[in-house]
């Protein structure tokens, strides 16, 4: 049984324009949970294009990264070197066969495991290169909230299809890291209610609908002012390598 709900195929196509994000709540999430650091390494697991390294980067991070896209191990490391961060290894190949000739500091994976059925050996890999001390970072969206996946039900099946939503737990992923040893310094969810969706051609009425919807986010964002696991954008997890 395939493993993966996506092919190398799905991900490499096109062109893509390194930039990193501006006041992203991925790059709040980071800075709110992980520390500064003068000589720490961090790696993204699932790096290309890299949009939050930089995030890490100016917390003084030396920046590594793993993803199978061509241009992970060239283009990727020359733009961030370009913008004068510190760089480390930056690899072109299935993180699967990756083997870790080191621990790190911080290790990061943002929208990654979902798109695994066994999305715990995923976790599990992760957890196994993070140095003692050091910080796993691990963020999903969040389709399982029954908002969210009516949302994506009805408007985005396709884009649906391709993630796991069984793994956009983080209650779980908590049992699985406070078993390996891991103190959980938060999980939950964040980013308040948002609703992005892939290109799947809709019927004339359900598109109408998405356009009305579409416009009422802003308006929505601001009722929902809160958290929940119903309809926040993105569900998330910092767990410490505990010393002993």
């Amino acid at each position: 049984m395939n493993n993966k709900l996506t092919t190398k195929e799905f991900w490499v196509h096109g062109q893509y324009k390194f930039s990193r994000h501006v006041s992203h709540g991925i790059d709040i999430f980071i800075q709110q949970y992980i520390p500064q650091s003068k000589n720490g390494s961090c790696i993204e697991i699932g790096s290309y294009p890299g949009s939050h390294l930089p995030t890490f980067g100016d917390m003084g991070y030396k920046l590594n990264g793993i993803d199978f896209h061509p241009d992970n191990s060239k283009g990727l490391p020359a733009w961030l070197n370009s913008q004068n961060y510190k760089t480390g290894e930056f690899l072109s190949i299935d993180f699967f066969e990756f083997e870790a000739n080191q621990k790190y500091e911080v290790v990061a994976s943002f929208g990654f495991i979902e798109h695994f059925i066994n999305y715990k050996d995923v976790i599990a890999k992760q957890a196994s290169i993070v140095s003692t001390d050091g910080f796993l970072i691990i963020t999903t969206p969040n389709f399982r909230g029954w908002i969210q996946y009516w949302l994506h039900n009805t408007f985005d099946k396709k884009n649906l299809a391709l993630h796991n939503t069984e793994s956009m737990n983080p209650n779980e992923w908590k049992k699985l890291l406070k078993a390996s040893g891991f103190e959980i310094i938060y999980h939950g969810y964040f980013g308040g209610f948002w609703f992005w969706h892939g290109h799947e051609k809709l019927p004339d009425c359900k598109r109408k609908i998405l356009w009305i919807i579409e416009r009422l986010i802003p308006r929505i964002r601001k009722l929902l002012w809160f958290q929940s696991p119903a309809f926040s954008a993105y569900a998330g997890i910092v767990a410490r390598k505990s010393v002993n």
